[in-house]
Order: C-alpha cells, then sequence, then structure tokens
C-alpha cells in the first residue's frame, strides 16, 4: 500500500510510462543477448554469443581495453580536474570566473568534435605542422595510441571533477584544517587525514561520471580510437549492428555487458563513498589560502594551459578549418563559401540543422514536462511502488546510451508492435526522451527535497486534487530548476550522435550525423563548419537563457524595492 493516500494511480501511471520507455526495451535486450532467436519466437541458441565472447581473444581484448581506458581516462581526469577544483575553492587566486568558464566550455564541447579537431591538429600534414614546421614523429605516435585517445578524453571531461570538488571544498569549514596544524600535523598529513576522506564522496561521483561517460562514449572511440588501433565496445556494437553482416546477438551480448559494468561502477562507487567517506559536518566559516605572485602564476599557467589543451587549440583548428579553402604551402586560403553551402534552403546541411532544432526543442519540452512529474510523484511517495519508480528513474542515469539505442532498435522493431515507429523521426525523439529525461528529474528532485509541502497540503485539504496541485504550486516554484533542465537538455541532443546515427531514418541527417558523415567521407571542412555553427547555436541560446533570467530577476527586485517603498 503506498504511504500517501491519493498517489496509487500518479505512480502507477510514471511506472508504467518509464516500464515501457526503459524496463521493456532493455528486458528486449537482455533476452535477445541470452537467446539470440527470441524475437523469430525460439529459444535456440542459449548463451551463445557469450560464449562466443569468451572464445575470441579479439572480444577478450576489446573488453579489457574499454575497461582500461574508462579507468585511466577517470584517473587523468582527476589529476586535472582536483587542482582546479582546490585552486577554484581554497585559495585567493584572481579571476576565478574566467577559470570557472574555462572549465564549462569543455564540458559543452562535445567531445567527439574535440576529437576530431585533434586529429586535423595532429596529423601528418595538419595544423600541427603548419605551426610548427612538422611535429616530432615520436609525438604524433604517442597521440595516436592509447594514452593520447585517453587525453583527449579527459580533457573534455575533468571539469566535472573540478566542480565537485570545489562545490565540497567551499562547505568544508577550514577550522578542521587549522586544528590539524595546531597540533602539529604536517600539510601532507593534514592532505591525506582530513581533506581527503572529507572529498572522497565528490571525487569518486564526479569519476563515476567521467568513468560512464568514457566507457559509453562513441564519438571518440569511433574517429580517433579507429586511427589510433584501439578497439573499444561502443565503436565495436555500433558497427555490428550497422554493418553488414549484422551480428545482433554479438552486438546485444557486448551492450549487456557495458551495461553490467556500468551498474557495477555506480554500486561500486557507492560503497567505497560510504566505507572511506569522512562522515557528516556542518558548513562554517572557511578562510581562503593566500597566494604569492608566484604560486598564482603556477595556478593560472595549470588552469590556462588546461583551456589551451581541451578548448583553445581544439576551437581554433575547427574555426580555421571551416574556413579553409585552397591548401597550399603554409596557412590556407579563407572563405566563408562553406557557411554559404550550410545555410542554402534546401541543402542537406540546411535540413540536418532544421531537424536537430526542432527535435532538440521537442525532447527538451518533453523532458521538462514528463520529468518534472515524475519526479514530483516520485518526492512525495513511499512504499514499494515508489520504489521501483526510483530505480527506473536511475536507470537512464547510467546505461550508456548505445546501449540503450540498440535496446530501442529490438523494442519497436519487434514483430509484435502494432505501432510503426521505428525508421520514423519519432523513434529518434523517443530515444533523445529516454536518454536525457534524467537532467530534469536531476534538477527537479534537487529543488523538491528543499520545498516546503505545507502549501501542497492546504490545497488537498481544500479540495484539490494531486495534478493541479502539481500545476498551480508545484510548477511554479520548479520553474528556475525546470528552465535550468531544458536548457541543458536542448544543448546534448543538439550535439547527440550515436542514438542519431543508429535511429535516423534514411534520407534524414542531424547536426552530428552530418558532421560525422562528412569527416568519414573527406569533406572536413564542412564537417567543421557545421560543428562550429552546432556550437554557436548553442552558445546563443544559453545566452539568451541567461539574458532572460537576470532581466526577470532584475524585475523582481524592482518589484519588490517598490512594494517596501
Amino acid at each position: 500500500m503506498t504511504g500517501r493516500a491519493g498517489t496509487r494511480i500518479p505512480l502507477t501511471i510514471c511506472v508504467g510510462l518509464l516500464g515501457i520507455a526503459v524496463a521493456y526495451p532493455l528486458g528486449i535486450l537482455f533476452l535477445q543477448s541470452v537467446f539470440p532467436e527470441i524475437l523469430g519466437g525460439s529459444f535456440e541458441g542459449f548463451m551463445d554469443a557469450y560464449r562466443r565472447i569468451g572464445e575470441t581473444p579479439e572480444m577478450v581484448r576489446l573488453i579489457r581495453n574499454s575497461l582500461a581506458w574508462a579507468g585511466a581516462t577517470t584517473g587523468v581526469a582527476w589529476i586535472f580536474g582536483i587542482p582546479c577544483g582546490y585552486l577554484l575553492a581554497r585559495t585567493d587566486l584572481p579571476g576565478k570566473l574566467w577559470a570557472r568558464l574555462s572549465l564549462l566550455v569543455p564540458i559543452m564541447t562535445p567531445p567527439y568534435i574535440a576529437a576530431l579537431s585533434y586529429i586535423l591538429l595532429m596529423q601528418s600534414g595538419g595544423f600541427g605542422d603548419t605551426l610548427t614546421g612538422g611535429l616530432p614523429e615520436g609525438l604524433r605516435a604517442w597521440f595516436f595510441s592509447f594514452w593520447g585517445v585517453t587525453l583527449v578524453m579527459a580533457l573534455s571531461s575533468f571539469g566535472y571533477v573540478a566542480l565537485a570538488v570545489e562545490a565540497t571544498l567551499s562547505e568544508i569549514p577550514r577550522r578542521f584544517e587549522d586544528a590539524a596544524r595546531l597540533l602539529g600535523a604536517s600539510w601532507h598529513q593534514t592532505l591525506r587525514r582530513i581533506l581527503l576522506p572529507l572529498l572522497l564522496p565528490a571525487i569518486l561521483n564526479s569519476g563515476l561520471l567521467v568513468f560512464l561517460e568514457a566507457l559509453s562514449n562513441f564519438g571518440v572511440p569511433a574517429v580517433l580510437g579507429s586511427r589510433s588501433n584501439l578497439p573499444l565496445l561502443p565503436a565495436e556494437i555500433f558497427y555490428l549492428v550497422t554493418s553488414w553482416p549484422v551480428d545482433l546477438a554479438l552486438a546485444t551480448s557486448l551492450s549487456s555487458l557495458l551495461c553490467l559494468f556500468a551498474l557495477v561502477s555506480l554500486y561500486g562507487s557507492r560503497w567505497l563513498a560510504d566505507a572511506f567517506g569522512g562522515g557528516a559536518y556542518r558548513p562554517g566559516a572557511m578562510s581562503v589560502q593566500r597566494l604569492g605572485p608566484l604560486w598564482t602564476l603556477a595556478g593560472w599557467g595549470f588552469i590556462g594551459g588546461l583551456f589551451v589543451l581541451s578548448s583553445g587549440l581544439p576551437y581554433a583548428a575547427m574555426i580555421l578549418t571551416s574556413l579553409a579553402g585552397s591548401w597550399g604551402e603554409g596557412w590556407p586560403e579563407l572563405t566563408m563559401a562553406h557557411y554559404a553551402t550550410l545555410f542554402e534552403p534546401g541543402s542537406r546541411g540546411f535540413e540536418a540543422i532544421l531537424t536537430s532544432l526542432w527535435l532538440s526543442v521537442a525532447a527538451a519540452s518533453v523532458c521538462v514536462v514528463a520529468g518534472s512529474y515524475i519526479a514530483y510523484v516520485n518526492i512525495r511517495s513511499t512504499g514499494w511502488l515508489q520504489s521501483a519508480l526510483e530505480g527506473l528513474a536511475t536507470l537512464p542515469r547510467v546505461i550508456p546510451k548505445i546501449v540503450i539505442a540498440v535496446a530501442l532498435i529490438l523494442a519497436w522493431n519487434a514483430p509484435w508492435v502494432p505501432i510503426d515507429l521505428y525508421n520514423t523521426a519519432f523513434m529518434l525523439l523517443l530515444a533523445y526522451v529516454v536518454v536525457y529525461i534524467t537532467d530534469t528529474l536531476n534538477y527537479s528532485n534537487a529543488t523538491l527535497w528543499g520545498m516546503s509541502e505545507h502549501l501542497e497540503s492546504a490545497a488537498e485539504i481544500l479540495g484539490a486534487g494531486r495534478f493541479t496541485v502539481f500545476t498551480r504550486i508545484v510548477l511554479p516554484r520548479l520553474r528556475p530548476a525546470l528552465l535550468a533542465a531544458w536548457l541543458t537538455t536542448f544543448m546534448v541532443c543538439m550535439r547527440e550522435l550515436v542514438a542519431s546515427l543508429m535511429l535516423m531514418p534514411p534520407g534524414m541527417d542531424t547536426t552530428a550525423t552530418y558532421i560525422f558523415s562528412q569527416f568519414e567521407q573527406g569533406d572536413i571542412s564542412l564537417a567543421m563548419a557545421m560543428a562550429t555553427v552546432t556550437i554557436v547555436i548553442s552558445t546563443v541560446v544559453l545566452a539568451l537563457f541567461t539574458l532572460r533570467r537576470s532581466h526577470g530577476a532584475r524585475a523582481g527586485a524592482r518589484a519588490l524595492g517598490e512594494v517596501e517603498g
């Protein structure tokens, strides 16, 4: 029995929606991996695909590569991100606003675009050779290897670690460190005994985010891993599904293993955080460490160097390539012809931009509407149905996107499905919603946890139904969080690659699939022009939302001043 009256029907509806959208496709995926002929109504071939994986040395190496690469990416992201977080939270480093912005830029940049840009920079005859007169072949060989691919992915994701460490350190009162120092502890002992235990949950949670992002990332392995002789799981799954002969059994078994690794990583990081975390503390006054001129220069040298590597060089290569006309010796001639081609009405590039815009707007809107209500029902309910809902809502956060894409193909292309959804744009819209509804859930949960229930209880006493309470009382108070969720979802949908490649109907393109296909076909300048346009669109939308928000805040302050006057 649900612990709160009137929530059984909303709970059942929400569980049903997530069950159809998430649990049903993943269930079909698992069954297909165990019984390869299940969609044809046969239970033959039980566990054959898993046996093939165990008996094939190349598959074992593929799995080992993927886990090692994700782990190495996490380690490098920690090395880059933890010092940045400390500099922002615990020092008087000048220009912290610009430092934080330098961390956000690589997070906003799709990793596959960074990888494409670095290929243009590091390949033979690329911009690196033009700038330096010829890169050392040893450096080029190092870049097109395991560690080069790791560096590119870590540069795209270390900002998550830095921001998480900064947020945690900002809440830890400095008195712990002062007390340890007064008792004679050295800097290393204070770091090891005080700060690291208190920081461990933030380090593990941000590391989990980086690990899962690397483990499930398709773009970097596909464009850079393939050129570095580094086969990885997501790229292999993609080619098994999209290349002839299609091997669904092997693809679904590898997808199931990828899903298992993600879930083990999630619960393993939670166990480590609980076992070795520093416990609870009360936020208090926090002093900052004063940096002398030399340490200030070193701090900005570290952050600035990371910005150059993560954003400066890739963006320069991307923009310069998009403007490159004919190539000769030295710098290329610059032209706007590639942008004119993209924006020519009726062209393939222009249609791709329009398709991405409407899909992203639609997906962000559906995610905000559905996700906010699911989060509200989940937070305001108890009982076994609520536990089921919370479990279903957690799955899209940790299941790799390529696994969800494969599961959706199987689920909605099955012979018993009465709706002809597969090979339509609405299939891609469904995939975007399933993959990215977690952004709305996260934003809504954070706000709902701190929201008092008094107004909702009063409305229910006066006879308002659960839906009326949600739309008239809860939704207005959730508006800032939902605007942020809409913006985040719009931006990630504009750059979504793997689901778009696997589920895009014939004859249709998004900006991401257009970039990928043009690069693979050798029209690199057109691909980089589309990459630039995609990032500019996201930046403009972000700026408009920021201006609207600050204008609303100023209007509210003026109204409050008039009332007080």
